[in-house]
């Protein structure tokens, strides 16, 4: 039977343990060790369901009453808080809720209208011929601004030429390669010009788009059968004279 040799490593460990417990008893420190400390017993409840079965359930430590909710206290820095969350909510939603401009379709109130037939008289008439005439006419008897007459025959022109007129949001165009002439129903087209810009979203410009070009148009037309067909200009060369 074979027999085994002691670790000579384990032997060393054990045997200067021994060494040390002795030399600690010299010393008298054994007597030094602390005792261990006694744990408290946790209380337990016991409850019993309908079957009869008993479950042990720890104690509960809150104060609060089970499936009750927690009262809120609200402190002062808390309802600070809670007045600014408050507020910037308020002026975000306020923000956000703008109010869409929905167009409105313009009323015009205007004279009588000449005779289809005095309008066919107009029809011949010299596009830019007519054209210079109303510039001057506006300017200088209708008492219109520069700005005002710069802006209404440009866009006359553009009437004129058959470029038509580009609605800036739509990109749509009112009377494209249809030029206009002087003995048209300029009532009717201003009809149809507030009923295209209420059909493309309005517009910004408060009637300078199209609508107050036409009017001009419709009172030129209106002034010039007044005076009998004849242009203005030629009338303030005479009179210079």
């Amino acid at each position: 039977m074979n027999i085994e040799e002691p670790n000579q490593y384990l032997e060393r460990v054990r045997q200067k343990r021994l060494r040390n417990q002795e030399k600690l008893n010299e010393l008298g420190l054994t007597r030094f060790v602390t005792p261990e400390k006694t744990r408290l017993k946790k209380k337990t409840c016991i409850t019993s369901s309908s079957k009869g079965e008993k479950t042990v359930h720890e104690p509960r430590r809150s104060s609060r009453v089970s499936k009750k909710p927690v009262d809120f206290i609200m402190l002062d820095h808390d309802s600070n808080a809670m007045a600014t969350t408050t507020n910037e909510v308020t002026r975000a939603k306020s923000t956000k809720t703008v109010k869409k401009e929905v167009p409105s379709r313009r009323k015009v109130d205007l004279d009588k209208q000449i005779s289809p037939r005095k309008r066919e008289t107009f029809k011949n008439i010299d596009c830019e011929a007519w054209v210079s005439d109303m510039e001057y006419y506006l300017s200088e008897l209708a008492g219109n601004s520069d700005s005002n007459v710069q802006r209404v025959m440009c866009t006359v022109r553009k009437l004129v030429s058959g470029e038509g007129v580009r609605h800036p949001q739509t990109q749509e165009y009112f009377h494209k390669n249809k030029a206009i002439h002087l003995g048209l129903d300029f009532r009717q087209m201003l009809d149809e010009a507030t009923e295209w810009v209420y059909e493309n979203g309005g517009d910004k410009g408060n009637g300078w788009l199209i609508e107050h070009p036409v009017k001009k148009l419709w009172l030129y037309q209106q002034a010039r059968a007044t005076n009998n067909n004849k242009p203005f200009s030629i009338v303030q060369v005479n009179r210079s004279r």
